[in-house]
């Protein structure tokens, strides 16, 4: 998740603002996702799990998409499909939240099988955007950016 989320910061960053920026960041970027994982795993194995720089990489980056989302115009159709996305991922930690008490109400399916199931849904979504969406015109960008 950390590693795909740095990717999509990239992504982000190369279709709002340069592609050239995104091709610089990309491989750092991924690099700092991973170390969070594993600076975690290694605090697990010390006895006290810290989890700090994972979740800054995680939900930091939602924040950061979230930012260049809303002060930087797509040069792509569908734009507001990432927000979607997110809005859909957003589900997916508030099932994984109320694990038990989802798994509770008839013992059939935990909210972290749901989490899983949302974060794939998100997902999808990002990859049905892609599919659909054209390139906007320069005329087409600033007047999406005046209104």
């Amino acid at each position: 998740m950390a590693i795909g989320f740095m990717a999509l910061v990239a992504a982000t960053v190369g279709e709002r603002i340069s592609v050239k920026a995104s091709m610089q960041i990309l491989v750092p970027l991924m690099a700092l996702g991973a170390a969070s994982v594993a600076y975690w795993d290694v605090t697990q194995k010390g006895g006290h799990g810290d989890l700090r720089p994972y979740v800054l990489v995680q939900f930091g980056s939602v924040l950061v998409i979230l930012l260049l989302v809303g002060l930087f115009p797509s040069r792509y159709t569908r734009g507001v499909d990432l927000v979607a996305a997110l809005a859909i991922y957003v589900f997916a930690k508030i099932f994984e939240a109320a694990d038990g008490s989802i798994f509770a109400l008839g013992n059939i399916v935990s909210g972290h099988t749901l989490k899983h199931i949302a974060a794939a849904v998100s997902v999808y979504w990002i990859l049905r955007m892609l599919r659909h969406r054209d390139v906007l015109s320069v005329q087409q960008r600033m007047r999406s950016t005046n209104e």
